[in-house]
């Protein structure tokens, strides 16, 4: 499944993602961020290695609907049960920041235990 690039046109839209995943980590980007990029390089693999535990979206803050607690890019939105749980504006100094990710999907899901052969 994966990492899902979407786009949120309203309230309703968040409060269906929010309704359909137990644990939703939303990354908001924006083309015009320099920090992006990199952000999103390092987002990708770990949120894919917590698939389908964690539902992860990249927003793109010019055609999403605006989320309060955006005020830059990048930032990563983590709810649990529909609620804001943390917000992580920027991912913090470039030698911890994959460290930074790791600890935060950890802490909120374990990844799927691989199929034991039969």
């Amino acid at each position: 499944m994966g990492i899902t690039k979407d786009v949120i046109a309203n309230n309703k839209d968040y409060q269906r993602v929010l309704a359909a995943h137990p644990i939703v980590f939303m990354l908001f980007v924006s083309e015009t961020c320099p920090a992006c990029p990199s952000a999103l390089e390092l987002f990708k693999p770990i949120a894919e290695h917590y698939d389908p535990a964690v539902k992860s979206l990249v927003l793109d803050t010019l055609e999403t609907a605006k989320l309060e607690v955006v005020t830059g890019t990048p930032t990563l939105v983590v709810h649990v049960d529909g609620k804001i749980k943390e917000i992580l504006k920027g991912f913090g100094p470039w030698d911890t920041q994959e460290q930074t990710l790791k600890s935060l999907f950890k802490r909120y899901a374990q990844p799927p235990v691989p199929d034991e052969p039969a």
